[in-house]
């Protein structure tokens, strides 16, 4: 009957032994995943204030339904929620557009640039 206590006591050491060290793994997963969270709402965060002092073009505005849902989603939660400045005064001007200059048409012939010739008046 000592043979068996003993396994059996081999057996129990080895469950303890490979219960700890999964404990320990266990705890430095949740470390990591805790530090990888916060590193994350960090850039998050500073994202967030980069965007809240940034203008928007109004073709990328979003609708106050979606805007509305996605913050009651925060509180519910219990993350935080950025409070961003009315649309209105968020919103771009709409830029002028650019356009470039074209050559004078003069009629001078001795200009054999590519450009004259493709894209000749």
């Amino acid at each position: 009957m000592t043979g068996q206590n003993q396994g059996f006591a081999e057996a129990v050491a080895r469950y303890r032994a490979e219960l700890a060290a999964a404990v320990t793994r266990s705890r430095r997963a949740a470390a990591e995943a805790r530090d990888q969270s916060a590193n994350f709402r960090a850039e998050n965060d500073d994202l967030a204030k980069r965007i809240g002092k940034s203008k928007v073009d109004p073709a990328e505005r979003t609708d106050e339904d979606r805007r509305a849902a996605a913050e009651e989603w925060r509180r519910a939660q219990g993350l935080p929620v950025t409070e961003f400045p009315p649309d209105a005064d968020r919103v771009a001007e709409p830029a002028e557009p650019e356009h470039a200059p074209r050559p004078d048409d003069d009629d001078d012939d001795e200009d054999f640039s590519q450009h004259s010739v493709l894209f000749r008046g």
